[in-house]
């Protein structure tokens, strides 16, 4: 990663930085959680590289912290990872780590803020579950969509990520709410790819129409920087939003609206319109989880152009013991290019997976985990992968 932040990165960095100190010190509550895992298995293609003899068996250890500190104000969190992946033949060992930083307060009746501050180090594409066992389904770290254009690419993606943000309730129905965000993406030497830096910015108002639903809009705008010389790119997406809350276990968040683009090569500026809009959906049973997301916007990618990006997902977990648990999730994602560069190129990606976890006791478990991956699109015929792992997890540290 590059030793250099451009203001639009320290800013954020700096601010997200100073909220958590001042959370922490008010925090009542302490949990501090150390998840360590261990796992065999084998991957038919574990980089989706194009190539005719691509399988290898791996060995796989991974450890994930997490601090949590909360009080009836809100809560700080900190929380990191380290995995590494050593394959028996055709491959080097490979390893992916990250941290993240959040804190979320109510400075007054009416007045909320958060910050964030999250790093991520990793190879785009390679297969693997990670961590099982997930600390806390409900809070992943936001590190942004991996460039699926890059698959078989087998390069390293480093992300830096930090936002501030807050909402304001200006009356008994109404809120105003605004983020600043800022990133920068960096990969390893490659004459193809360049980083970027892109900040963005949103701001929104919503109305209570009643006690389970609100209406709102939406405006952000994302403006990217990239290494290459005469190279940029912005989107921006007017919005109308939506809450409904259907019971007390069934929630739907939406937003819908229109997507411009301007993406600036040495080929030239191309402009394209499309349609922005998102959608998450869940329903929580005393046993089961389930959820579905949906999104269409926009990203810069590694080739230096802003390309269209549409997806959905659903998760599902059930827990068929008090340590028993099944999880499945299948995941599909597509970018379009919207340059004239040579090298851009449209990429499907579709992800398959389902693992069972057994509790021997409250802090050991075991269980087994596959999945499926294949790409499409770009008028070339990707490889897949079906991938396979059993794996041992133990927890220190807070087991509630």
């Amino acid at each position: 990663m590059t030793r250099r932040l451009r203001a639009g990165v320290a800013l954020p960095l700096g601010a997200a930085l100073a909220v958590l100190p001042s959370a922490l010190a008010e925090a009542q509550t302490t949990r501090f959680i150390v998840d360590g895992q261990a796992g065999v298995g084998y991957s038919t293609n574990p980089f989706v590289i194009d190539d005719n003899d691509t399988g290898s068996a791996f060995t796989e250890l991974s450890i994930t912290p997490q601090l949590v500190r909360l009080d009836e104000k809100g809560e700080a969190a900190l929380s990191a990872y380290y995995r590494r992946t050593d394959y028996f033949t055709r491959y080097d060992s490979a390893d992916s780590y990250g941290v993240e930083a959040r804190a979320r307060r109510q400075l007054s009746q009416t007045f909320n803020a958060h910050a964030v501050v999250s790093y991520d180090s990793s190879i785009i594409g390679q297969s693997s579950y990670g961590l099982v066992g997930v600390l806390d389904p409900s809070l992943p770290p936001d590190l942004g969509t991996p460039d699926i254009a890059l698959l078989g690419l087998r390069q390293r993606q480093k992300s830096l990520v930090a936002a501030v943000g807050a909402d304001l309730r200006i009356s008994t129905r109404d809120t105003v709410n605004g983020e600043l965000r800022a990133s920068r993406i960096s990969y390893a030497d490659s004459g193809i790819l360049t980083s970027s830096t892109t900040k963005s910015a949103t701001l929104g108002w919503s109305h209570a129409v009643s006690a389970r639903t609100s209406v709102g809009l939406q405006g952000s705008g994302s403006w990217t920087s990239f290494e290459r010389q005469r190279t940029s790119g912005a989107f921006y997406q007017p919005q109308v939003t939506l809450t409904h809350q259907f019971s007390s276990s069934v929630t739907v968040t939406a937003a819908l609206g229109a997507l411009f683009i301007t993406s600036r090569t040495p080929l030239g500026t191309t402009h394209s319109t499309g349609i922005s809009g998102n959608i998450f959906a869940c329903k929580a049973g005393q046993r089961s989880n389930t959820c579905f997301r949906a999104y269409s916007d926009a990203q810069p990618t590694g080739f230096g152009d802003i390309s269209k990006r549409q997806g959905a997902g659903l998760d599902y977990s059930y827990q068929v013991r008090e340590n028993d648990v099944v999880r499945a999730s299948v995941d599909y994602s597509r970018v379009q290019e919207t340059s004239n560069l040579l090298q851009a190129r449209n990429a499907s990606f579709i992800t398959g997976g389902a693992s069972y976890e057994h509790g021997f006791s409250r802090r050991l478990f075991g269980g087994v985990a596959g999945g499926y991956r294949r790409a499409t699109g770009g008028g070339r015929d990707w490889p897949s992968d079906l991938n396979v792992k059993v794996f041992v997890r133990a927890r220190w540290g807070d087991t509630q």
